[in-house]
């Protein structure tokens, strides 16, 4: 009589499951094999090309794969189709002209399944409720009264921003967190922060920052072997389950808090107007307020601190090092605002059209560094065809944003001639043609029904602060113990949002005039 150990047993088992894998990923690829596929490196029978897939700066391997392959290239990672879009053209032709059917997300069974970020607006499927959680989304961050009723927010969070610069100028980095953070958080769930201390900023901190070290979304040894997520915790190497578990958890109750304490301040009569306490205010009127209405508001106001602080940071952030790398661009919008809006007074919204020059600064920084490397993935739910090539159905379709020097979109040096260089002069005297072609606000915010419903907020927050910044202050290259000025490098991280690598710079005010007009908006604030 045979007999068999567990062990033999389980590698059996573990053998057929990877025949009957193989079998069907070559079934699969005979079957494409039959259609023109997109142009791209021979992938490997099992793996595909996920091998050649570095765990960094993925996106300098797919600017490779452009000068090889061309624009649009096709990869195979294990059995999953993947198209990558390396320039803007491509882009907007797929995710702008034929976005009915590529609006999709793909499956990440580690972000959507484990950690619950299925119910907020960005990873979510393409259907109905996304549709309501966009719906609430445009409503409140894109309409031209909603954007009206921020201003005072806006003015009084920029001035606090203004007034950790002057104080303590070092913690730049940190006074530019805290600005972002307290625009977002007060106009989703009316609650005034304090300082980087206050119990909801460390809350959302901890569910995106823990969120952010698992990867890149879809990029995870789940997403590539989703039976994974069936590995009990308890056993011994399990230790990537216990986390994501918990980092599911800390999302739960950081989107539940959040949403019962503006619940409990709207029966004490105390809440703020904000998105939450309108959307439970119209659920309550028509009736509709069941448990899963709010997992809906909790999930649309829980991923905004995700969604809209990091880059934004991101963004500010890559602005004062390119004003410590290249000084004429601010003093050249120094000088413009000086011109326009004098020194009695900050610049506002209504002299943005007065100010070209500041206009083409913001978009060169934009350009300058994507803080969306890789934007995020789109998933295409028909099969189609491009340009003569077939795109299978199920597709996941990664727009290849920007990274700096690696030439695809905001670096393309065909649009931009030394890409490399923070040069906002290269946005003057176009055409209305090439300002629609080349203008980075048109898709750093992504493409067509996924693109960023709150961009017309950020764009003004991130538009407001490089105003005042610049009417106020100089930023100059920071010195070392013997005097010499550090010029810090234009180096920027991996992962899925960039930001600039830490750097110093040296902040100070512009003139005695500059602090005292500060000081004057507080007096008048008190």
């Amino acid at each position: 009589m045979l007999s068999f150990r567990t062990s033999d047993l389980a590698a059996a088992v573990a053998a057929l499951l990877l025949v009957a894998l193989c079998r069907g990923v070559y079934r699969r690829h005979q079957g494409t094999q039959k259609k023109h596929l997109l142009p791209g490196p021979r992938p490997l029978s099992f793996i595909g090309n996920s091998h050649q897939i570095p765990s960094t700066y993925m996106q300098r391997r797919f600017t490779e794969w452009k000068a090889e392959y061309g624009d649009v290239v096709y990869i195979r990672l294990l059995k999953n189709p993947v198209v990558i879009l390396n320039s803007v053209q491509e882009a907007r032709d797929l995710l702008d002209k034929k976005s009915a059917i590529y609006s999709d997300r793909p499956r990440t069974v580690l972000y959507d399944e484990i950690m619950g970020w299925d119910s907020g607006l960005v990873f979510m499927k393409y259907g109905e409720r996304w549709k309501k959680h966009r719906r609430w989304a445009q409503n409140a961050f894109n309409d031209k009264a909603a954007l009206r009723s921020y201003l005072p927010l806006q003015q009084r969070e920029v001035h606090t921003l203004l007034s950790g610069l002057r104080d303590t100028p070092g913690q730049f980095a940190e006074h530019i967190k805290r600005y972002f953070a307290a625009l977002v958080i007060e106009t989703a769930y009316g609650h005034t922060i304090a300082s980087l201390d206050d119990f909801y900023v460390r809350m959302a901190d901890k569910a995106v920052s823990a969120t952010a070290e698992t990867g890149a979304p879809g990029a995870s040894l789940i997403d590539l072997f989703p039976f994974l997520r069936y590995v009990p915790s308890w056993l011994p190497g399990a230790g990537f389950m216990r986390r994501a578990i918990k980092i599911g958890q800390l999302v739960k109750a950081t989107n539940h808090i959040s949403y019962e304490n503006v619940k409990n301040e709207m029966n004490e009569g105390t809440a703020k107007p904000c998105l939450v306490s309108s959307l439970i205010r119209d659920a309550t009127v028509a009736g509709i307020l069941t448990s899963e209405h709010e997992e809906d508001i909790k999930g649309v106001a829980g991923i905004l601190y995700a969604a809209a602080t990091d880059t934004s940071r991101s963004t500010l952030l890559s602005f004062f090092l390119a004003m410590v790398i290249y000084p004429d661009a601010l003093k050249k919008a120094q000088g413009e605002i000086d011109r326009v809006v004098g020194r009695s007074r900050l610049p506002d919204f209504e002299d943005r059209d007065s100010l070209p020059y500041l206009e083409c600064l913001v978009k060169e920084a934009y350009r300058w560094s994507c803080p969306l490397p890789l934007g995020i993935a789109h998933r295409v739910m028909e099969e189609d065809d491009y340009r003569g090539f077939y795109i299978p159905k199920g597709s996941t379709v990664i727009p290849n944003s920007s990274f700096t020097f690696n030439r695809c979109m905001t670096q393309d040096s065909t649009l931009y001639p030394e890409p490399e260089k923070f040069c906002p002069e290269r946005f003057q005297d176009m055409t209305p043609g090439e300002a629609e072609q080349k203008d980075p606000s048109n898709f750093i915010f992504g493409f067509g029904r996924r693109i960023c419903p709150g961009r017309h907020f950020a764009d003004e927050n991130i538009w407001l602060a490089i105003a005042c910044t610049a009417s106020l202050f100089n930023i100059q290259k920071a010195r070392d113990i013997h005097g010499r000025k550090i010029t810090p490098d234009a180096a920027f991280s991996s992962g899925f949002v960039s930001h600039p690598k830490r750097f110093e710079c040296e902040i100070r005010p512009r003139s005695e005039d500059a602090t005292k007009l500060l000081l004057g908006y507080f007096d008048t604030a008190l």
